[in-house]
């Protein structure tokens, strides 16, 4: 059965959220066991197991993946009215939201954050895929801005990721940076030129500058957590599926 992590409790009555780990799935080697990605080599007979096995723990007929690019691009996921062959009909974009109920947002990860955004009466719900790219893209501007609601109404909640003391970047990183933010989350490195980056802080402030106030964190980093995925730990490895959905009532 797939290991699965609830985070229900950090957002609103009425929605769904939780991350896979990589226990219980068919995946084998470097992809040991529950890998969610089709795109990093592992068998494709294998990942539809793994997705089968997670519709089936989280009770979801239809879950929609998206093609991550480190991008800004947001979309509106609306109800299919035939089945969807979840390998094929992933569209490219970094970033999704809904009204409608039933239907599972997923992002894959492996370091990067999935961001998960709620309005606090449950009406809609989206989530974001940032890693340093993503976040310097605007990725998560653009997703709040899709969702047109009130910043002050919205949840935010940090599924696991990479932790300060495991990312280490250079100058090409830092520089990309907005400055009058990162100064506040950077520390230097080990290395001559080097900092160590705390991105979820980074998250945490830009969510802050776009007016949502109350926002989680996931205690697990993919680095230190041999039961998640990491690409920096492992380079050949899987990826994590965070979820958010609006229960059908």
């Amino acid at each position: 059965m797939i290991d699965w992590i609830d985070a229900t409790r950090e957002l609103a009555d009425g929605v769904r959220a939780g991350y896979t780990t990589r226990l219980g799935g068919a995946s084998e080697g470097a992809y040991l066991s529950a890998n969610m990605a089709t795109h990093v080599g592992d068998v494709d007979a294998d990942v539809r197991e793994n997705r089968r096995r997670l519709h089936q723990i989280t009770g979801l007929g239809d879950i929609r993946w998206l093609k991550q690019v480190h991008g800004s691009s947001v979309v509106k996921i609306e109800p299919h009215v035939d089945p969807v062959d979840d390998q094929c009909s992933a569209l490219v974009a970094d970033a999704q939201w809904t009204d409608s109920t039933g239907i599972g947002l997923a992002i894959l990860s492996a370091d990067c954050f999935p961001v998960v955004i709620a309005d606090a009466s449950g009406g809609v719900v989206g989530i974001a895929h940032c890693g340093w790219r993503g976040a310097v893209c605007g990725v998560l501007e653009s997703l709040v801005a899709a969702m047109r609601l009130r910043s002050t109404s919205l949840n935010a909640w940090l599924g696991p990721g990479i932790c300060k003391q495991c990312y280490e970047v250079g100058p090409d990183v830092v520089e990309r940076l907005n400055a009058r933010i990162s100064k506040n989350v950077l520390d230097a490195g080990p290395r001559r030129k080097h900092w160590l980056l705390d991105l979820p802080g980074y998250l945490e402030i830009l969510l802050q500058e776009l007016g949502i106030e109350r926002i989680f964190r996931s205690p697990s980093c993919t680095y230190q957590d041999e039961d998640l995925y990491s690409y920096r730990r492992d380079k050949v490895t899987g990826r994590v599926a965070t979820i958010v959905w609006r229960e059908t009532p």
